[in-house]
């Protein structure tokens, strides 16, 4: 069994394809994903006593049955399994590396951490399991994980292992917060982020509501064979992240038939006019494409890009609105709103 990635092939995979294939922010993870009134579902778990140990939590691929409070944790998702660990204080013993970021690390788990160091798990295809099992986890977190129906019988057999509820493309990110604060029987620190993090985005909506509010935008970048891949549906992670703002996606680009990777619909470069609303953002891998993309004359043409009210995006950037976490969210709200200010200012 192999899972869709939202990034134009399934697992399992090198980490490397989350960036060299199809590009950045198409992940689907539901409107909920960067909202600020909802706390997500309720972990459903069983133990002793309400945050105790032993503790089974459910997840789509098996249980976790974790009889005490975990004290060596390894996270094997693609980015947020350590993002959320990290936020909630605890430190893994060793994580897999997020291979986007030079270090290995994101900037927003660097900066939490303060200069505490995680032994990374390098590979290419096939998770290190004896390397894994020879750290002697108590608790492995994969609830970020893409190959996890491929992996989930080796993991377990390691240690307790936590899935994702649903499927990775469609837990919130309050849900998977309070999933692993259950599990790592820190429930009242999740709670408490999840609080912190919804009113920083409410905070944020407000402040600038007279000059985001209503406008339109449209989110893209360059698909694989070159043609203009633009995220289209409300569901997608950064979309929904720049919903919650007050803006709204435009309606040339909600009507377009799904292709491809889930909430996205692939536009020709002939088309390119679609890609226009009051505020056009686009996010590059590299200079090469930015250059590309910038230097067709279609592009150029746009109005958005005319009285400037458009927004190159960097990798990083696009990376904290597409995998929302309750460390990336303060991130891409440093980032990405003043850029918005800006260019909303000019519509």
């Amino acid at each position: 069994m192999s899972h869709n990635n939202g990034y134009g092939a399934a697992r399992p995979l090198s980490r490397r394809f989350f960036l060299t294939a199809a590009g950045v922010g198409a992940l689907s993870a539901g409107l909920a994903a960067c909202g600020g009134g909802s706390s997500g579902s309720t972990p459903t778990t069983s133990g002793s006593a309400a945050g105790g140990f032993p503790l089974t939590v459910d997840g789509a691929e098996g249980k976790a049955v974790i009889p005490a409070q975990p004290r060596k944790v390894v996270t094997v998702g693609f980015m947020r399994d350590l993002d959320e660990a990290v936020s909630l204080g605890v430190t893994p013993v060793a994580t897999t590396p997020a291979t986007n970021f030079d270090s290995g690390l994101p900037p927003w788990v660097e900066a939490k951490l303060g200069g505490t160091k995680v032994e990374q798990l390098s590979y290419e295809d096939n998770l290190p399991f004896e390397k894994i099992a020879a750290l002697g986890p108590d608790l492995i977190l994969a609830t970020d994980s893409y190959s996890l129906a491929d992996d989930y019988a080796n993991l377990s057999a390691v240690a307790p292992t936590l899935s994702y509820e649903k499927d990775v493309a469609e837990d919130s990110w309050q849900t998977r917060v309070s999933r692993i604060g259950a599990a790592l029987g820190r429930k009242d620190e999740a709670a408490k982020v999840i609080s912190d993090v919804s009113a920083k985005i409410d905070a944020a909506r407000k402040q600038n509501e007279k000059v985001l509010t209503g406008k339109t935008f449209s989110f893209s970048l360059l698909n694989a064979e070159g043609a203009l891949a633009t995220i289209v549906l409300p569901t997608d992670a950064s979309a929904a992240f720049i919903s919650q703002l007050g803006l709204k996606l435009s309606d040339k680009v909600t009507g377009l038939p799904q292709s491809g990777p889930a909430g996205r619909a692939v536009v020709a470069q002939e088309s390119t006019e679609l890609l226009d609303a009051d505020v056009v953002i686009f996010s590059f891998r590299t200079p090469e494409e930015r250059a590309k993309v910038e230097g067709d004359r279609l592009f150029q043409g746009l109005s958005a890009v005319k009285r400037g009210a458009y927004i190159p995006l960097e990798v990083e950037t696009a990376l904290s609105l597409a995998f929302p976490s309750t460390l990336s969210i303060p991130y891409a709200l440093d980032k990405i709103v003043p850029l918005l200010v800006q260019a909303a200012g000019k519509a």
